[in-house]
């Protein structure tokens, strides 16, 4: 079933330990949410996936643990999840959230999925937010497209 999602990205937070305490604070858990570390230029260093972030970011995590990550961003899922029952444990549009920016990134930290195009036809609008300003949308980093969309059929990657 093709997937069409929307994430809002709140960041840049400077440092592992604000970005737990403001996870920590500001956040459910019970989000779907995404996460990601960026070292030098932006870079993307990793991604990784939540059902409940706060007691995921803020526990050991060895990948953002990593000593050259230096900023990071949370992402909910905006979108209505898809109902129905599920063949899998995650949500079908938080799995294939991920993995679609991990295939799309190449993130280092990640070992899995880099080289496993999505299963099926995804679409990714991401919109992305100052901490300080939840209502107007900016796009600090200019290497991550505002939209990333895979179509399963033809093997072809979109961006813009």
């Amino acid at each position: 079933m093709p997937v069409a999602v929307i994430v809002d990205w709140f960041g840049p937070y400077k440092g592992l330990k604000a970005f737990r305490q403001a996870v920590r604070g500001n956040w459910r858990n019970d989000a779907r949410a995404l996460y990601m570390a960026l070292g030098s230029y932006n870079i993307v260093r990793y991604i990784g996936l939540s059902e409940s972030p706060v007691t995921r970011i803020c526990n050991q995590h060895a990948n953002l643990e990593e000593g050259d990550n230096s900023t990071f961003y949370i992402g909910e899922i905006v979108t209505q999840g898809i109902s129905g029952p599920r063949r899998r444990k995650r949500p079908p549009d938080l799995r294939l959230a991920e993995r679609t920016l991990i295939r799309y990134f190449q993130p280092e930290l990640n070992t899995d999925f880099t080289e496993t195009d999505p299963e099926d036809c995804v679409s990714i609008f991401s919109r992305f937010y100052d901490p300080d300003d939840l209502e107007t949308p900016r796009y600090p980093l200019p290497k991550f497209p505002s939209l990333v969309a895979y179509n399963w059929w033809s093997r072809e990657w979109f961006r813009g």
